[in-house]
């Protein structure tokens, strides 16, 4: 029988084949579209198959896409954006480190879900290598379509990547960072056109550039747009992609002083959407709807809720966008204002006074204290005296933090437009400690019927001698348990100890103190065998009882 000897070099020839041909099948996983696994579906076409319930996809669907925007930056987790020329969407993966912006992409359907959470259409349960497969770079990447605050709002770009022009921070949030870095607490901020339309830009706190200041000037911004309820929001994928350094409009100049003569109109009650005690004027022009899951903003009768009306500066404003969320508490100015029980008040033009801050996650007014409409209403007296630790910043100032035991500290939090907090439980157990928090010398010579109101959270409660209200005349500074008679306040409303909600307390009777200076103190103690978490966001003194 006849051999074939093989030459020496066909052993090399050989294995660089191989290796090759190794590598060939490394880099391009997919050969599409050659024996794509059932139908070919535009994004469009799947954002439409979405009719209120979730769609399992049980058969073989495609789609082809490129990534808008990837996890890298930390601003996102576990998710990525994709987009073709039709639209765009969110997808929710086990896990997307190996996603990368610009990618082409196959999404297989089979075992997703299409599903919403709150009114953000999102493609769930996305499994790497075997939902998403990875076609290499895309031969052309995704630009960002030129789009304005009220196309986005009007829902056109949800997952989408868009770019503004002639946008800014408002004016009240510059020297703000974007997030909170230390904490790893996500924030909103809120970008405004030169008409004064609004959007959030939402950053996790886990973002690289959470801790950057925003940007002071005016320019163009790129972002991904999405939606949490009625809310519409931007996300960053990078820094890079924001150029304001342009000169500011003027959309944020004051208009009015927030006084009951001269009230704040209602854009600008949105542009310095800060401050305590301010009469806005606006007309009542709809509700954030609260039973509907998710919540929904509604210009249009008959309505459902009762503790919350939205005011603009137009009659006829049927945008959220451009409105201010109201909160009515229960008593009489949600008596008199509701639209469920008066929609004759819808068009009227109304004052209001409030604290404003954020509400339903936009610019609002809560603790609404007073009205005025059609010649009569409520107009009570302003306190003399107040914190509201709205102001990051200013973290526990005006107060002074004395940590007598332990190590936790009074600390700022978001919490219901800015409040502080103490918690003794840290690392999964409680703990040893014991903190005072004093406020200022505060003068009350000449005051008469001097009376004081907070408004507090508690939870995990252990005893409310354990969060002790107080006030002296002869406290002269240092550790309080060495100096000052305190007197315990008690008597007033407080929180029932089991959730998170704030509560307000009332009038707290200081009229004993009446001319005197004095100092009031928030007495916080925790120990190894329960720790409460105790968050203060008012304190106010009245100079006469309501």
């Amino acid at each position: 029988m006849k051999q074939h000897k093989m030459k020496p070099y066909s052993h090399l020839m050989i294995i660089a084949f191989l290796m090759l041909a190794i590598s060939a099948c490394e880099k391009d996983p997919d050969h599409p579209p050659v024996n794509v696994p059932g139908e070919t579906l535009t994004i469009q076409e799947l954002r439409s198959m979405f009719n209120g319930q979730p769609v399992s996809f049980q058969e073989d669907y495609s789609v082809f896409a490129t990534v808008s925007m990837d996890e890298s930056s930390g601003n996102i987790y576990r998710q990525a954006y994709v987009q073709d020329a039709t639209g765009g969407i969110q997808l929710r993966m086990d896990f997307a480190s190996g996603v990368s912006e610009g990618d082409s992409v196959r999404i297989s359907l089979r075992g997703t879900v299409l599903s919403s959470f709150n009114n953000m259409l999102q493609l769930d349960s996305v499994v790497f290598g075997q939902n998403y497969i990875r076609l290499g770079e895309a031969q052309q990447p995704i630009e960002p379509k030129l789009v304005t605050i009220p196309a986005i709002a009007g829902g056109f770009y949800q997952g989408q990547l868009v770019r503004l022009e002639e946008v800014q921070f408002l004016a009240h949030e510059l020297g703000s960072t974007f997030a909170d870095p230390v904490n790893q607490v996500t924030m909103n901020r809120t970008l405004q056109d030169c008409d004064n339309n609004q959007i959030i830009v939402r950053t996790s706190g886990y973002a690289d550039f959470a801790g950057e200041p925003l940007p002071e000037g005016n320019g163009s911004f790129i972002g991904i747009a999405a939606q949490f309820g009625s809310t519409w929001q931007l996300y960053i994928r990078r820094l890079d992609e924001l150029n304001m350094e342009g000169e500011r409009c003027q959309t944020d100049e004051p208009q009015g002083s927030g006084t009951f003569d001269d009230p704040y109109n209602v854009a600008h009650a949105m542009a310095f959407n800060t401050g305590t005690n301010k009469w806005v004027q606006g007309y009542i022009v709809g509700v954030m709807e609260t039973t509907v899951d998710p919540f929904q903003a509604s210009f249009e009768p008959p309505f459902e809720t009762p503790s919350n009306i939205i005011i603009a500066d137009s009659p006829d404003e049927t945008s959220a966008t451009n409105a201010l969320i109201v909160q009515l508490l229960v008593g009489d100015i949600r008596q008199a204002l509701n639209l469920v029980d008066n929609p004759d008040n819808l068009g009227k033009e109304v004052k209001l006074l409030g604290n404003l801050e954020s509400y339903f996650g936009q610019a609002g007014m809560r603790g609404t204290s007073g009205y005025w409409m059609d010649g009569e209403g409520i107009v009570p007296q302003i306190s003399f005296w107040e914190a509201t630790f709205s102001n990051e910043a200013d973290g526990t100032a005006p107060f002074t933090d004395h940590n007598i035991i332990g190590e936790e500290e009074w600390y700022w939090a978001h919490f219901d437009g800015g409040c502080l907090v103490i918690n003794g439980f840290v690392g999964g157990s409680a703990r040893d400690n014991e903190n005072w928090l004093v406020s200022p010398e505060i003068d009350l010579e000449g005051r008469q019927m001097v009376n004081m109101e907070i408004r507090e959270a508690i939870n995990f409660i252990t005893s409310y001698d354990d969060m002790q209200v107080l006030v002296a005349s002869d406290y002269t500074g240092g550790d309080p348990n060495d100096s000052g008679s305190w007197q315990l306040l008690e008597g007033f409303n407080r929180p029932p100890g089991n959730s998170w909600n704030f509560f307000d307390s009332g009038s707290i009777d200081l009229s004993a103190f009446d001319g005197e200076t004095i100092h009031i103190a928030f007495r916080y103690i925790s120990s190894t065998s329960g720790a409460g978490a105790w968050e203060l966001s008012e304190v106010r003194l009245f100079e006469q009882d309501r």
